[in-house]
């Protein structure tokens, strides 16, 4: 009887685990960076959802997504790497990311 040992070409993958970043319990005080992929009608979308969390949280602020770049397209590779420094400079403590179109 013949015996075939398999070996998987490309290794073992070794999984990366970190722990979460503090999450606030409210959004009282809280900057809010949005991040946009540069989709259809963006500016509208992030100034609808800013109005509506005014409403209900009054001292929520925000820095708009024109202070990041787009998070899609030529300049992401850019805007991504820059991300960091870019948000702990405005000051953001959580993101509102994405949209579509």
């Amino acid at each position: 009887m013949s015996q075939y040992e398999v070996v998987y070409p490309l290794g073992r993958r070794v999984r990366q685990t970190r722990g979460r970043a503090a999450r606030p319990r409210s959004l009282e005080g809280v900057t809010i960076g949005e991040l946009s992929n540069g989709k259809f009608d963006s500016g509208f979308v992030f100034e609808s959802i800013e109005k509506a969390i005014l409403k209900r949280i009054p001292t929520a602020k925000f820095v708009s997504h024109e202070q990041f770049g787009d998070t899609y397209g030529p300049q992401e590779s850019e805007v991504i790497r820059d991300l960091p420094d870019k948000l702990k400079r405005h000051g953001v403590n959580v993101v509102i990311s994405g949209m579509a179109g």
